[in-house]
């Protein structure tokens, strides 16, 4: 997580800052920090993936969205902008104000890791994640190589972990295929980090 602003704010002090913010932030635990910005591989990665569901999703009862769609999750108190949402049925809304609202019901949580966010995907917002009880698959994908983590829910309190590092392997996303070929489609492997703001 990038640096914190000083001040500490309530969940209610936070969200009207947010709502009248330029840029999104995190909250979490009274601290305010501003999201990062992304690299040309994360940004890639993410319109490859809302591509390749987007398109199977038409004439379901799926949606996606990219991330300036907020999570809320109330087991934790915590918002959330994930890299790509995937909702199932109608989506169900907390209502923060009346501008303001933030889906509720995610089926899949999509990350796309980075350097300054690696650490907080894979252990403070899962913890939070997996108290969802729609969300049945979180996904972790590299950006500098070819590797995918992901969990798939199996009960309550049971994840199955396992993991996709071959182009010509395939994941399945809200039960739909979807090519690890086409994720990584014009992203340059294996090259060091490099942000957008760089």
């Amino acid at each position: 997580m990038e640096t914190a602003i000083d001040k500490r704010y309530t969940l209610e002090g936070y969200l009207e800052m947010e709502y009248h913010a330029q840029t999104r932030h995190y909250f979490y635990d009274g601290k305010v920090a501003p999201m990062p910005y992304t690299s040309d591989s994360h940004g890639s990665i993410v319109a490859n993936l809302i591509r390749e569901i987007g398109v199977q999703v038409k004439k379901t009862n799926f949606r996606v969205y990219p991330s300036d769609r907020m999570l809320y999750v109330p087991e934790c108190r915590l918002n959330y902008y994930p890299d790509v949402m995937v909702v199932k049925g109608e989506p169900v809304f907390h209502q923060h104000s009346k501008k303001m609202q933030a889906t509720l019901n995610p089926y899949a949580l999509i990350e796309v890791l980075s350097d300054s966010t690696e650490e907080d995907d894979r252990i403070d917002e899962w913890q939070c994640y997996r108290k969802i009880a729609y969300l049945q698959q979180y996904f972790m994908v590299a950006q500098d190589r070819v590797y995918i983590d992901f969990y798939n829910r199996i009960d309550e309190t049971r994840w199955e972990n396992s993991y996709v590092d071959r182009m010509d392997q395939e994941l399945e996303i809200a039960g739909f295929r979807v090519k690890v070929e086409d994720i990584y489609l014009n992203v340059a492997l294996g090259k060091p980090e490099q942000r957008a703001d760089q």
